[in-house]
């Protein structure tokens, strides 16, 4: 498994402050290069950075910030709040399609996307109408030699978004794996995590305070370090190796309790990941670290 960061964990200092949350008092330059020096810092495999921080893919300088990651895995993950907004968004499939260009430039391997959103847990019926454009966009993926995972945002069950691959019925279509947000919308994140093992290409791992002490339930419980909440982040892990699973896990912070700095916790979550992952791939391969 390779560890990475994804960018929404410094949401606060890409100048977005959820309900709740403090102003940090001060900004990143940019959700690019700004970003991956952050990973830099942290010493991780790869950085996953949130569109929605980057401006419109035409202003992109994708060969400034392909340089800037030099060294670095980059991934991208697409869809930042509500995605394809299950087809009432008329320009989000050719949005995501643009996306799928600009991931391609920069070298990435798997992009994250999303059906939905929290806000659109009610209307989680009408994935259907996502079935369309996310096969278009895995037909163009697969042409450019780069992996969709589709990630249960806080909108889907894990047997929606089993549905919902087979129904688009595309093999460079898989999951980014959440199990906070399989927790949001009842799931038992361990079923949930067996469920999709076979098609999860990457994880979005973040642990949370329980689902009811949310005070905004768009927003959602705030995040802790690993180990503190009521994520089985350890089991999931376990999971995953069980089930063969070699790919991308990002740290991700969303919502954010007062005094809690983000680069602190997502340092401990690396340290925590790094640990773990050793002792998996020990045992794996017959050793002890």
């Amino acid at each position: 498994m390779r560890i990475g960061v994804d960018s929404y964990t410094y949401h606060r200092l890409l100048g977005e402050l959820r309900p709740g949350e403090e102003d940090p008092g001060e900004r990143l330059a940019d959700g690019g290069a700004a970003v991956v020096s952050e990973g830099r810092a942290l010493g991780v495999d790869a950085v996953s950075l949130e569109t929605c921080y980057l401006g419109p893919p035409s202003r992109l300088d994708v060969a400034a910030l392909r340089q800037a990651a030099a060294g670095l895995e980059l991934a991208l993950s697409w869809g930042a709040p509500e995605g394809l907004a299950f087809g009432t968004r008329p320009d989000a499939p050719d949005h995501l399609l643009d996306w799928v260009g600009i991931a391609a430039a920069l070298g990435c391997r798997l992009m994250r996307v999303v059906a939905g959103g929290p806000r659109l847990r009610a209307r989680a019926d009408e994935w259907p109408a996502t079935v369309e454009p996310l096969r278009r966009a895995a037909e163009r993926a697969r042409e450019v030699g780069l992996d969709l995972a589709l990630e249960n945002h806080g909108d889907l069950t894990a047997a929606q978004i089993g549905a919902l691959l087979v129904a688009v019925d595309h093999q460079a279509l898989g999951v980014c794996f959440d199990a906070a947000n399989a927790a949001r919308v009842g799931d038992d994140p361990l079923a949930a995590c067996r469920l999709l093992a076979p098609r999860i290409r990457m994880v979005h791992l973040k642990d949370v305070e329980p689902i009811e002490t949310a005070a905004d339930p768009i927003a959602g419980p705030r995040s802790v370090p690993y180990g503190e909440g009521i994520v089985p982040v350890e089991a999931v892990l376990s999971t995953l190796a069980e089930a063969g699973f070699d790919g991308l896990v990002c740290v991700e912070i969303a919502q954010l309790g007062p005094g809690v700095d983000e680069r602190a916790l997502a340092a401990d979550c690396v340290r925590w990941l790094r640990a773990r992952i050793g002792l998996h791939e020990a045992i794996g391969s017959g050793t002890r670290p």
